[in-house]
């Protein structure tokens, strides 16, 4: 599962990310690097099965103010185009899978990728009513 959250306004100008509906009941898709045509190598779909899917399907493009939150399934196809114009459009991404596709190299800063893959522990349903539940943070490390 993906969650992306805007802190930004998100408009069709500032490189919204685009979304293929239904592509996710495809299963997961064949995908390679190019190394090209695109800023992202990683994860590029070939022209013909994008054809395919958008003919199907369409392509969407949310919008909306900041605070705004999407979520979508991991294997959805979905990119977005560079910013053109002279607004911010900064997301806020968190990829939630499991623990056992965590990334093995890292090639991002850590505030951008973080490194703690330990597994998410559900809460009761009525923490948020009781005391008597804590929640161990995670460390904060000396600046």
């Amino acid at each position: 599962m993906n969650i992306a959250i805007f802190l930004d306004a998100v408009n069709e100008f500032n490189g919204p990310l685009m979304f293929i509906p239904g592509s996710h009941k495809e299963g997961t898709l064949a995908a390679g690097h190019d190394l090209t045509t695109t800023s992202y190598p990683l994860w590029t779909i070939d022209h013909a099965t994008i054809t395919r899917l958008v003919a199907r399907g369409g392509i969407v493009a949310p919008k909306g103010p900041p605070g705004s939150v999407i979520m979508f399934h991991g294997n959805l196809v979905h990119g977005s185009a560079p910013n053109m114009s002279p607004w911010n459009r900064n997301i806020v991404y968190l990829s939630l899978c499991a623990v056992s596709n965590h990334i093995r190299r890292f090639r991002r800063p850590e505030y951008i990728a973080h490194r703690n893959f330990a597994p998410i522990r559900a809460l009761s349903d009525d923490c948020l009513l009781r005391n008597d539940v804590t929640v161990e943070l995670p460390a904060r490390t000396a600046a």
